[in-house]
């Protein structure tokens, strides 16, 4: 397979499977979910949002590669901040 077709099927999985087609999040922008399931999606999505910025510091701590640690090192500032300025997403 070349990188343009391998390329394509991922692309092609990821339009199928991406989040905003499954039934949850259907009844979610329908407004069809108990106020209970709103709670629990929201903060699902909080702790979710909270760990990626740690997530991605693991992943970087184990990187060998110094071109790649430059260029994933982006993610935690995008998360987190540089400390320059106030962040809007959860910490």
């Amino acid at each position: 397979m070349t990188s343009a077709k391998l390329e394509s099927a991922l692309r092609a999985i990821g339009a199928e499977r991406y989040h905003h087609r499954h039934p949850f999040h259907q009844l979610m922008h329908e407004g069809k979910l108990t106020h209970p399931q709103l709670q629990a999606w929201a903060l699902n999505r909080y702790y979710y949002q909270s760990i990626i910025p740690i997530k991605d510091a693991i992943i970087l701590s184990r990187a060998e590669d110094p071109a790649f640690r430059r260029a994933w090192r982006k993610r935690i500032i995008d998360h987190d901040g540089d400390g320059t300025r106030p962040v809007s997403r959860p910490r």
